[in-house]
Order: structure tokens, then sequence, then C-alpha cells
């Protein structure tokens, strides 16, 4: 047997253009010899995210095919194409499955500011295609945010309510409750066996939940590390875990899976399994999705900074893909919950920077996103949180201002692999919910290039200063010069080079497989045409020409709608507006959204950014109408040093100006829109 694995050790070395020279990290000598990989020291087995455990490439659909022109659509006639697109999925749906086709050209959906819903799609084999993400393809122009007129709250936001333009999740009839089937052993890390009480009901290729919620989790998880005082979830409940899995084979009193458990569960951890109710086998491809976020974004401000415009939500999906899109002007681009083995590549986001590009959270498992670049750093790039297990985030080139993020709630064994850029000391997520990672979190061949201060230190109690994470790995980090706290690490193998195997992800795969699968080598291939396109018009400068939405709408409404975002927004940025004349009854045929955004970005400029013991004047703002037009008089209450922090958005406010017909001005120590009389 011990010959049998040194002689398949010796062909994967040959694969990987290893040897005994190439200095590969203890921790990969560790895992390629270990028979038993349940220790903590041991690696996490990473190689089954993303679709179908990565065995197999991605399915390029052939049909049958529904062309959203057949239902309605026109591209590019400046009207609501959102009716043919529901249409055209509902027609899939009820086929069976199929492909929902866009030609070339820009459909417009949530075009109506009072009815602002998302696009179902709730059946298997649904998979939306475009011809393109670059310029000359296909767009989906999310007209209005998904919040309408408003209000736009943060706190005490129902999560479940997030509009996204397209929600991918099972429509099923609710059944009764499953209070789940008992686990009557012990589980090892890296098992595939789950010994229970009853296998009545599974068979091969169902789906199931692996839980449990116990104090006693906290030393496999939290790695002997106390938590602060404020971590209030894990104080008072303990560590949760919650996988999704696929039974491969049932056996007497046992189910197999095929895929392996990703903690150590104890005999009397209270674990139970349940079945899950997935939603296979869907996705989007080859298009742009383009929203409306022009302003400059301020973390947890209001709901339309976080989550204005959202692109795509998966939930309780399995085996669905989101690649080769472009996200332009988005809060946010694509966040998995409940969801396992998805695939998030060959996907770019562009334009005015927002919440976070993607992330991975909320009980999700083994799901892979890479091959990805940002051209507009958002607060968090790759994110995960929530009970999430078995991330992979592959070769993704971030800007310096992203961060690596891990928001709370008990993600575990993620792997950073072969990541350029982005920051250490920004991850999210409340205090009650920290740590923001717990263990096995693993930096591969990770590139820095940020400017955090140093030392960075990975187990800081302090709110606000580096992320949790408990005992991350590194190996392999380069890049710029990068001092982290020893004692808050698993390990830091070989720092200032690149190490062998430059990709744990593609050598775990080889390991596993007998050879590095083939989608891996054509999908990095393609994955250079798909950045090198050019990518849709969705700049400030484009607005004229491309991307303004003209529609109907009462001045006073538009104030009105501007005045209680200014209001109610949050984090000591709210505003109170007096109104010292009364709004001309003016009816305009314009671009709403930039209009309200003027106005927000002109105020943000004029008023004193939030300070300790801030007590906040009233705006008041008064209106002119004359033959010039309409004018809007805003008092600069701000000093030099706020307006030096708040200069942009006086700079986005003054380019935004005429495609909302109009002119700005400082004048007198008050901002001056003129906005032309006319439609």
């Amino acid at each position: 047997m011990m010959e049998r694995f040194l002689i398949i050790l010796a062909g994967f070395e040959l694969i990987l253009g290893l040897s005994a020279k190439a200095g590969s990290p203890g921790c990969w000598t560790t895992f390629l010899s270990a028979k038993d990989r349940s220790p903590a020291e041991i690696l996490t087995d990473y190689s089954y995210a993303g679709y179908e455990h990565r065995e197999k490439g991605i399915p390029d659909m052939a049909g049958p095919v529904f062309k959203v022109t057949d239902y309605g659509a026109v591209p590019d006639d400046a009207k609501s194409d959102e009716e043919a697109i529901r249409k055209a999925i509902a027609a899939a749906e009820q086929a069976g499955g199929g492909v929902v086709l866009f030609p070339r050209g820009k459909f417009l959906i949530w075009t109506d500011r009072k009815k602002v819903e998302p696009i179902p799609i709730t059946k298997p084999g649904v998979v939306l295609r475009g011809a393109g993400c670059g310029q000359g393809g296909t767009v989906i122009r999310l007209v209005h945010s998904g919040y309408g007129t408003g209000p736009y709250p943060v706190k005490g936001i129902d999560f479940n309510t997030i509009p996204y333009a397209f929600v991918f999740e099972p429509k099923e009839e609710k059944a009764a409750e499953d209070k789940g089937v008992v686990v009557t052993g012990a589980v090892k890390r890296g098992s595939f066996e789950i010994p229970v009480r009853s296998t009545e009901g599974f068979k091969p290729g169902d789906w199931l939940t692996l839980k449990a919620t116990t104090p006693k989790l906290d030393a496999e998880l939290m790695a002997g590390l106390k938590p602060d005082p404020t971590w209030e979830r894990i104080i008072q409940k303990g560590s949760s875990i919650s996988e999704l899995h696929q039974v491969a084979e049932v056996r007497e009193g046992k189910l197999r899976l095929r895929d392996p458990v990703l903690v150590n569960l104890g005999v009397d951890f209270g674990t139970k399994i349940a079945r899950a109710t997935m939603m296979e086998r869907s996705g989007m491809e080859d298009m742009a999705l383009q929203g409306g976020w022009r302003q400059v974004f301020v973390h947890h401000r209001s709901a339309l900074d976080d989550e204005g415009w959202d692109g795509v939500l998966f939930s309780h999906v399995a085996n669905g893909w989101v690649r080769r899109c472009a996200f332009l002007n988005m809060n946010s681009g694509v966040y998995l919950r409940d969801s396992a083995f998805c695939s998030l590549l060959e996907n770019r986001f562009a334009g005015n920077r927002g919440h976070y590009d993607s992330s991975v959270r909320a009980n999700s498992t083994f799901n892979l996103m890479g091959l990805t670049d940002e051209s507009a750093g958002p607060q968090h790039s790759c994110s995960t949180g929530n009970r999430s297990a078995g991330t992979v985030v592959w070769r993704w080139k971030m800007t310096r201002e992203s961060s690596v993020d891990s928001h709370g709630n008990g993600p575990y064994a993620t792997l950073i692999d072969c990541v350029e850029g982005g920051t250490m000391i920004r991850s999210g997520g409340p205090a009650p919910s920290f740590p923001n990672h717990m263990r096995w979190m693993v930096f591969w061949n990770f590139s820095y290039d940020a400017d955090d201060p140093q030392p960075i230190n990975l187990w800081n109690y302090v709110k606000g200063k580096e992320a949790k994470f408990v005992k991350p790995l590194f190996v392999g980090l380069h890049g710029k010069p990068v001092t982290l706290v020893p004692e808050a690490l698993a390990g830091n193998e070989l720092p200032g080079t690149k190490v062998q195997p430059e990709s744990l992800y593609e050598a775990q795969l080889a390991l596993r497989l007998g050879k590095v699968p083939d989608w891996v080598a054509a999908v990095q291939k393609e994955w250079e045409k798909i950045r090198a396109l050019e990518l849709q018009p969705h700049g400030i400068a484009d607005i004229p020409k491309h991307d303004l939405w003209e529609e109907e709408f009462e001045f006073g409404d538009l104030v009105q709608d501007w005045k209680s975002q200014m209001e109610k927004q949050e984090l000591d940025w709210g505003v109170p507006v007096e109104l010292m004349t009364p709004v001309p009854s003016v009816k305009w045929k314009r671009d709403y959204v930039l209009m309200r955004t003027l106005l927000q970005t002109m105020a943000t400029y004029a008023n004193p950014v939030p300070s300790k013991n801030l007590e906040r004047s009233p705006m008041k703002v008064s209106f002119e109408e004359g033959e010039a037009g309409v004018v809007v008089r805003m008092p600069i209450l701000s000093d030099a040093k706020s307006q030096k922090k708040t200069r942009q958005n006086l700079q986005v406010a003054q380019e935004l100006a005429p495609s909302c017909q109009g002119t700005l001005v400082e004048e007198a120590g008050t901002l001056k829109l003129t906005l032309k009389k006319g439609e």
C-alpha cells in the first residue's frame, strides 16, 4: 500500500514540476503524506469547491433556447424589457429548463421607481445567456435602485428582503419542519461517512445539511483562543456549523458523502442532519449588469450605499454559476446563501466604488470564486461569513483598497489562493458576531500591495482595527514588505517569495483526480481574452450618449425623496433639511436618479462630516423659479477640513450637473444649482 502511495506521489510531483530542490512548504509535504487528515495542523482539502466538485467543466448548455426578443423585448429602444424577460424565464421553467437568450444591446429593468421587484428564477436548469460582457455585447440596465424611492434602511434591516435584480431560488411548497436525524457517532474532519440513527428516505444524490451548535465546538474552531466579552453570539451559544453535502451512497446506519466533512464533531455535540432542497445547474453568463450607483460610497450610511443596486442572489442553489459577466456601477455583484458547489468565474467589476463584489455567506459550502478583476475597489472584495465553509478565492486581482473580507458569524476553512492586492484591516461584521473568521484560513501565495499600519495583528480585540482571524496560515506571502504578529498566526512559511505548488487549489485537484483537470487551463486561457475586452461605456462622461434614462416626475416629489434620504442617513450623516421657499411646481422629463444623486452629493459636500460632539444645524435650502430655470441654493456649512474630506462629492456633482441640464457653481458661501427649463 505504501509503495503504491509513493508511486502516486512521485507521479504527482512530476505533474506539477516539483522536486526536492523546489523547497515545498512543510504544510504541503505534511498534507501529501497524511493518511489521517483530521488533525487541525493538516491542510483542509479545498479541491471540492466549485461546480460539480470541479471534476468537470461548466457545461455550455445547448437549449432549448428562449429568446427574450420573442417575448417582446427590444434592445436599445429606451423602454422597459422587464415583462418580456420574466415571460421568457417562465417559458424556460415550464419547459423544464433551457437558455434564456439575450442578443446584443441594452435591456432595461426596474424602470418604474414605484414598483421595483426582483426577477425570480425558481426552477433548475435555467441559464441566462447574453452576447458578451464587453462593448457591443449584452447589457441589463437596472434603472432605479432596488429600494425605489426609499426608505433606505440600515439598522434593523431584514437581509432576506434586500432586493437583487435576479434571484435564483427554488420555489417549493413549505413542508413540515424537518427536525433532523440524529448523528449517532463522532465524525472526523476529512471523513466522508456520517453515522445516523436512520437513513430512511435518503438516496444517492440527495442534499443534506450537517448542523451543530455547541460551546464544545469552540476548542475545534477557536484553536484555544478566548473571545472578547463583546462577542456575544459565540459566548452565549458557542460555535456553530451548517455544512451542505451531497449523498453518494446509503449504507446501513451510515450515509457516505461525495465530499468531506470540514470539522471534527464529537459524539456529544448534538449534531443532526436534515434534508435540503437545492436548485441545480442554473446560472448567468456573458452579459453586463449595469446599475445607477454614482454617489461617493460611505459604508453603512444608508441602504443606497450598501445595497442600492444589487446584481445576483443564489439561495439554495447547487452547482450553479455566474461567469464571463461584468458588473458596472453596482453596489454589490453576487451573493450566495445556503448554496453549495457554485462557481463565480471570469467576472469583472468596474465603475463607481460600492459595497462588495462577490460574497459567499450564510451556510454555504465548497464554493469557488476566482479569475476576477476589479478596477474600482469596493469596501469588501471577496467576502465570506455566516458559517460558510470550504470557500476558495482563486487567482483574484483586487485593488489595494479592497479587503480580503470575512464577515463574522463563524466562517471557517477558507482558501485565499494566488490572490493579488488588498488590505488586511477592513474585514466587516458587527462586534457581537466576531471573530471575523474561525480556524483554517489559508493565504497561499498572496501578493500583498496595501499600506496597512504595521505590524499587522490578526488577533486584535480592538473593534475597527485589524481583522480577527483565528490562527490564519500564510504560505508564500510576497509583494510589498509586510510584518505580521507571529503569535496571531498558525504559521508564516517561506515569506518573501512565491512557493511551489503555485496554486494550492490546483495542486489538490491534481492530487485527487490524478491530473490537473482540463477545464483549469481552458478557463485561464479564456479569462485572458475576457479581461482584455473593452467594457460597455459606464463613466460619468458616457452618460449623455449612453446612459440617460428620462422619465416624467414632479420636481417636488424628487425633492421630498432626497430630503428624506438626507435626514435618515445613519452613522451621524443625517442632516435636517428645511425648505425655506416652496418647491417650484415643475414637471420634468429627465433622469430622476441622476438628479437625486446630484442633490445628495451637493449636500454631502455642503455639510460637516460626522465627528464627536457634532451638533448639526439644519440645512436651509431655497428655490427660485425664473426665466433661466429653477435655481436651488444650499448653504455651505462645512469648514475647510470637512470640505477637504468630501471634495470628491463636489467634483461628482459638478460632473453630473450637465447631464441633469444644469450648472453648478460656488457663490457667496452657497452651492448654486441652476436647472434649465423645458423637459
